[in-house]
């Protein structure tokens, strides 16, 4: 069953729609705008917390290595962002990672730690980056993005936290990474 993960995030990531939280706006104002940004989309809510489930699957340095990689990365593409490179498929790259972190969960993948905190790195860098996009000319990007990254660390403590809670029955975080998983996929279509 693994080896058809890449062919079907392949073939969701040809039919990608817009993520849901991304307005292109300029919706950016402070603190508190970034605080509240990964709260107002399902992408990042599904992504943040399936990073936390997977870490805390894959057990002790990979509790601190894929949040830390997530985040870190999350700041280099809010920096990318602001410095205005071109970064493309930001909204593919957001919702494939709903998709791909869904997978990884539900089907209890267990890589090398570099492995699994390179990936988390790559999803964290278009998460970043589309917060960076969004941020007004006026607004203090250290602001908004301590803001962000606040409450990014909040989400994958909550994965961390329902990963401990469901830990002693191993298929109920299955079934959460499938749920994870089926939103990613219909984020493609939406």
């Amino acid at each position: 069953m693994k080896r058809y993960v890449l062919p079907a995030l392949a073939l969701a990531a040809m039919s990608s729609s817009e993520a849901l939280a991304h307005t292109g706006h300029d919706v950016a104002t402070s603190f508190m705008s970034g605080f509240t940004h990964p709260f107002s989309g399902i992408d990042h809510v599904l992504a943040m917390t399936a990073v936390g489930l997977w870490a805390g699957s894959l057990g002790r340095r990979a509790i601190i290595g894929l949040p830390a990689s997530f985040l870190g990365a999350m700041a280099l593409g809010f920096w990318a962002a602001l410095i205005g490179s071109g970064f493309p498929m930001i909204e593919l790259g957001i919702t494939a990672s709903v998709l791909g972190l869904g997978l990884a969960v539900m089907l209890n993948l267990q890589p090398s730690l570099v492995f699994a905190a390179g990936t988390c790195g790559l999803f964290g860098i278009f998460h970043g980056y589309a917060h960076g996009a969004e941020i007004a000319p006026a607004v203090s990007a250290v602001d908004y993005g301590a803001g962000f990254l606040v409450a990014s660390a909040l989400l994958l403590g909550c994965g961390l936290g329902l990963q401990s809670a469901v830990g002693r029955v191993p298929a109920m975080s299955r079934v959460i990474g499938g749920g994870v998983a089926l939103a990613g996929a219909a984020l493609f279509f939406v």
